[in-house]
């Protein structure tokens, strides 16, 4: 026994417990924070995105030439489109008997005002409290379906939640923060993609279904699910997989029926409220007919935006005419660009068929053709390609100047170029 009491022989004998160093005792640590699941962060990134957008709009409706109009935020996020749906969720559809002249009501579809309706009826909810909620809820289960989309498509989760981003401050992204009926749909349609790109044929069927009670952009969805069914019918032939013909088996048992009753319930939101209005207008193309004499907006091939695009790269155009031909511009290059992803065939007509119908109307309301391109969603996968080497550190300031400039470009057309988003 040594004089410090200590025997060295037992202390230093092998798997002996050593005495810590000093200041090296154990020191409680922060814990680190739960791992967030891919949905979640993708919402949680959008809904940064949004109240960055928010904040970025109520500064500048209280400075320079934008406080000289005298808009608050809530005019702001309840104008244009969002008086319109107001009116519907509050009196339907209502309209001088006789007079299609005074028809416009019947251009805004059914869906947002429904859904309007199903939470404006709780105390303390106004109709404008129950649209935004609504956008809002849409937004977010659109950036947790664009995730979802992402990662079938590529299988890479920092893909995924780069395309939620790059939708989120898209030209015309401030509408998902006001009371228009885009991010609803945008909801619906990024689902029924997702669906189709399962297999899920009634779901995605039925999401189309509902996406025509929203905005006609639904005919790009109902080509979709045509397009997919006639190559899963193509497939099934080529793989020679075996199947019983429908008069010898029971229906449920053939390979057809899915995809059939896809093809089958996808057009019937659309071509329902088209007959409603046929009904209300005692006109079978009434709707047709609204949105030519009434809303000015037709089918006329893209010659009039043609026009628009060649006066503003030719002539003395205003800034309100550069920056929305610029966009129209891009849009075109990210749809030829977008074709080189090897993605499911009828994810292109889809693309496609989105920029076809915003470019080939007539440029009028020129002004909310940005906005008619929110829905081609997969516009954003090569360019979320593109940016997803670069460091979260560079990627984070990069998306929030993005969205900083987005919500001047929505709030400058709609406040000082009073035009409509």
């Amino acid at each position: 026994m040594s004089l410090s009491g200590v025997n060295p022989d037992i202390d230093d004998a092998p798997g002996a417990a050593q005495p810590e160093p000093p200041g090296t005792g154990r020191r409680w640590s922060v814990p680190h924070p739960p791992r967030l699941s891919l949905p979640v962060t993708g919402m949680l990134i959008f809904a940064g995105i949004r109240v960055l957008s928010v904040a970025v709009a109520a500064f500048l409706l209280g400075h320079g030439k934008y406080q000289l109009r005298h808009w608050s935020l809530v005019r702001w996020m309840r104008s244009s489109d969002g008086g319109h749906y107001w009116s519907i969720a509050a009196h339907g559809y209502t309209y001088p008997a006789g007079q299609l002249a005074h028809a416009s009501v019947f251009s805004w579809f059914p869906g947002y005002p429904a859904a309007i309706d199903s939470i404006a009826w709780l105390p303390g909810v106004t109709i404008v409290a129950a649209g935004l909620i609504v956008t809002a809820v849409a937004g977010l289960a659109a950036a947790w379906g664009l995730t979802a989309l992402g990662m079938k498509l590529t299988g890479d989760p920092r893909i995924s939640l780069l395309m939620v981003a790059i939708w989120a401050v898209a030209p015309s992204s401030t509408v998902l923060t006001m009371m228009y009926a885009e991010a609803l749909f945008c909801a619906l349609a990024i689902w029924a993609l997702v669906a189709l790109v399962s297999g899920r044929w009634l779901t995605a069927g039925l999401l189309t279904l509902a996406a025509g009670t929203v905005r006609s952009t639904a005919l790009a969805l109902i080509l979709t699910i045509c397009a997919a069914a006639l190559l899963a019918v193509i497939q099934a032939v080529r793989a020679r997989q075996p199947s019983v013909p429908w008069w010898r088996a029971p229906w449920w048992q053939a390979l057809w029926w899915r995809p059939l009753a896809a093809v089958l319930l996808a057009p019937l939101g659309l071509l329902g409220y088209l007959g409603y209005v046929a009904l209300a207008t005692h006109r079978i193309d009434g709707w047709f007919w609204v949105e030519k004499h009434v809303m000015h907006m037709d089918f006329d091939w893209g010659t009039s935006t043609l026009r628009v695009a060649k006066g503003t790269l030719l002539g003395a155009p205003s800034v309100d005419e550069v920056l929305v031909v610029g966009v129209l511009c891009a849009a075109v290059l990210l749809m030829l660009w977008s074709l080189t992803e090897r993605i499911p065939v009828y994810l292109h007509v889809y693309t496609i068929v989105v920029v076809f119908l915003a470019l080939t109307t007539s440029a009028n309301w020129i002004s909310s053709k940005p906005r008619f391109l929110l829905p081609a969603v997969l516009l954003a996968l090569p360019v979320a390609r593109l940016l997803a080497p670069l460091r979260t550190s560079v990627l984070v300031p990069l998306i929030g100047v993005l969205a900083v400039a987005t919500t001047w470009f929505g709030l400058y057309l709609t406040v000082i170029a009073r035009w409509t988003p």
